[in-house]
């Protein structure tokens, strides 16, 4: 038999897996920030050259505000949910709170398959490229965008 505690873990954990399904077919469905901004102030673009798969992001701020965001990509389904979850995470607010959920999202995903290892990292590197972009911009270069290759292949066999 189990205890009351027992019984409220199991019923709690199973509302939280069902409530991410749901949080997930959303973004699925609808993604979020889906498509390019009006006069960015960073274009970045994160690829796999073997797969052919890419992220373009996209990024206003004002200081160190993040305005706007916005992504596109070619990729699979994770690549899209991913790229929803992410810049509803980060839109309005802080470089440095984007960079340190960067950071914590990548240690979560790293504990994840690597197909999803190779999605997440496609649209991290993409917002990097769109700061690096932006930053180029602000001293002087004229660079349409920035493109960084990342290091996994997004067609992994799961």
């Amino acid at each position: 038999m189990k205890s009351l505690t027992e019984g409220y873990a199991l019923r709690y954990n199973n509302f939280m897996e069902n409530n991410l399904n749901q949080e997930v077919i959303e973004h699925l469905m609808h993604p979020k920030n889906y498509g390019p901004l009006e006069n960015p102030t960073g274009v970045g673009v994160g690829h796999s050259e073997t797969s052919g798969e890419f992220v373009i992001f996209y990024i206003n701020c004002d200081g160190e505000t993040i305005t706007n965001v916005g992504y596109a990509t070619n990729g699979c389904h994770d690549t899209v949910v991913f790229g929803s979850m992410f810049t509803e995470m980060i839109k309005g607010e802080t470089l440095e709170y984007a960079h340190k959920a960067a950071q914590k999202l990548t240690e979560k995903v790293a504990l994840g398959p690597e197909k999803q290892q190779a999605c997440a990292q496609m649209v991290l590197t993409s917002f990097d490229a769109a700061q690096i972009n932006q930053d180029n911009k602000a001293n002087g270069m004229d660079e349409e965008l920035h493109a960084i290759e990342i290091g996994l292949d997004c067609e992994v066999e799961v």
